[in-house]
This record gives C-alpha cells, sequence and structure tokens, in this order.
C-alpha cells in the first residue's frame, strides 16, 4: 500500500459504451473532464473488459490524467502509459492453467462445433474466424485455425462466440457444459476454483475463475493505492460492470446501459452520446 497520494478519491470508468461515444471516440468534453478530474486530486483509472495494450491509443489524450488500468474485466491491473514512469508497468495479474483452458475447449466443441473461441497465454494472444469483426478495437493479429495450438502454460483470457448466438444465450447456456467439462477432464487443474461464463463486455463472452472480475481489480487496486471503498466513483454500463458499479462507494450507470444495470445503481448517467461521463465528473469538481 502506497497511501492515497491524490486525497479525494478514485473514479473507475468503463470505456465502451460510456466514456466512448458510439462511434468509439472519446469527445473532446470527456477526454476535458477526465484532466479536470485529475488536476482536482482524483486517482482517473479505466475499467475495461480490453487489456492494456488495446487502450494505449488514448493515450495521446487522456496522458496525465489516467493513472492505471483495471484490463481484461479485472485480470490486469497496470500503470496507464504517460504516468511517472512513462511506459505501462504491470502491477496484478490473475491466471489460470492451461489445461484447464484446454479441457474446456475440447468439450465445448464436442456440445457446439458452431463455438468458436480466443486465448491470452503468456506465450501470446491467438483467436479464431470472426473474432475481429466483433472487438470495438482492432485486432492486428491474423486469425488462426485452433486456438490450442497456442502455447504457454496461465492463461489470462478465454472467450467464445457463436456465429448464431448472442452472448447472452451463451451466458445462459454454457456453464452447465462449462462444469461437465472440469468434471470429466484428468488434466484440468481446477483446485477448488469455481469457473463461470461472463459477458466481456464487447460480443463474445468470458471463461475463467468466478472471483476475477472488475471489482476484484478494482478493489486489489484501491487496496494498493490507499483508496478505500467509500471513496470508490464507479461509471460503467454493462453487466460486466454490474460488481464494480455496486461495489464503489458510489456506482453510475449510463443510460444507454441495460435495465437491470441502471437498476443495480445509486445512479443514472446520461447516455454514452451525450458525453454522460463528462457531466458526471463536472458535477463531482
Amino acid at each position: 500500500m502506497v497511501g492515497n497520494q491524490r486525497g479525494r478519491g478514485l473514479i473507475a470508468i468503463d470505456l465502451d459504451g460510456t466514456l466512448l461515444g458510439p462511434s468509439g471516440e472519446l469527445s473532446d468534453r470527456n477526454a476535458e473532464a477526465v484532466h479536470a478530474a485529475a488536476d482536482a486530486g482524483w486517482y482517473v483509472v479505466l475499467a475495461s473488459g480490453r487489456p492494456p495494450h488495446l487502450v494505449t491509443h488514448l493515450a495521446d489524450r487522456i496522458a496525465g490524467a489516467v493513472t492505471h488500468v483495471v484490463g481484461g474485466n479485472g485480470s490486469i491491473v497496470s500503470t496507464f502509459p504517460g504516468t511517472a514512469d512513462g511506459d505501462t508497468t504491470l502491477l496484478h495479474l490473475a491466471s489460470f492453467d492451461v489445461a484447464t483452458a484446454r479441457a474446456i475447449v475440447r468439450h465445448l466443441r464436442t456440445v457446439d462445433p458452431g463455438l468458436r473461441f480466443a486465448l491470452a497465454t503468456d506465450a501470446g494472444f491467438g483467436h479464431e474466424r470472426g473474432f475481429a469483426e466483433r472487438m470495438p478495437a482492432a485486432v492486428h493479429d491474423d486469425p488462426i485455425d485452433d486456438v490450442l495450438t497456442l502455447g504457454g502454460d496461465a492463461v489470462f483470457k478465454l472467450l467464445v462466440f457463436h456465429d448464431e448466438h448472442s452472448v447472452d444465450d451463451l451466458t445462459r447456456s454454457l456453464p452447465p457444459h462449462l462444469a461437465d467439462a472440469l468434471d470429466a477432464s484428468d488434466d484440468a487443474t481446477v483446485n477448488g476454483t469455481e469457473f463461470a461464463v461472463t459477458h466481456m463486455g464487447a460480443d463474445a463472452a468470458e471463461i475463467g475463475p468466478a472471483a476475477v472480475d472488475k471489482c476484484a481489480g478494482l478493489r486489489w487496486l484501491c487496496e494498493h493505492l490507499g483508496v478505500a471503498q467509500a471513496d470508490v466513483v464507479a461509471i460503467g454500463d454493462e453487466g460486466n460492470d454490474l460488481t464494480m458499479l455496486t461495489w464503489a462507494g458510489t456506482g453510475w450507470a449510463m443510460a444507454n446501459a441495460p435495465h437491470h444495470v441502471r437498476a443495480a445503481a445509486d445512479h443514472v448517467a446520461p447516455h454514452h452520446a451525450e458525453d454522460g461521463v463528462a457531466q458526471v465528473l463536472e458535477a463531482l469538481r
């Protein structure tokens, strides 16, 4: 713990559907509001389903204001480019054994051959056909035929998608098959860990330890910085934001969020097309 050096608290902001507009752009008003909040003494943190390397393109607009990234839906915590060290520094990483991921993928393929996957391990990142088109940020690597050809020992992200089934369909239908995969495998290294299927925030579902989410990553960062839970403001719009919105001292759901997310938050912010984040931050000064 380094102590709360900024003093006022921490603002955790989701990206897609929240800080970014409908076309994925960062508006001038939102960027200016982020800088003003930092100048007023807040830690400003991006909390996203994206891994940190897919948010660095925003550094030219908000470097010096944003201090950290809680990325990969809470599995990765890093500094943001432009902070004191001038680069991205990994602070915290949650992973699970690659044998478990392989057991899950193999079993789910027997359940539905139409399922496709993306996988991030300590050996790199691989994604199957159709993944890049689903992501709000550009994916520059070419697809591969089978993510199981990717090496490594530790898995940071396992994503699943289907051309004919929505993310909501997958989060409802896959959990029983996930349990079957883990029960049937002699290779999976579970060690009592409960696994879950969640919405990653884009057009894909995520499979991983149930205890790893945006709230867990944000809680780790707050302990690291010495920020009290009551002094955290969280802003988001999707199901993967729910845990941090309800954990934070104050949770804001965007007007464009689904009903159940808005109902769970303390307040509802204006639509992301109306610079809703800026309107919230301007009121905090």
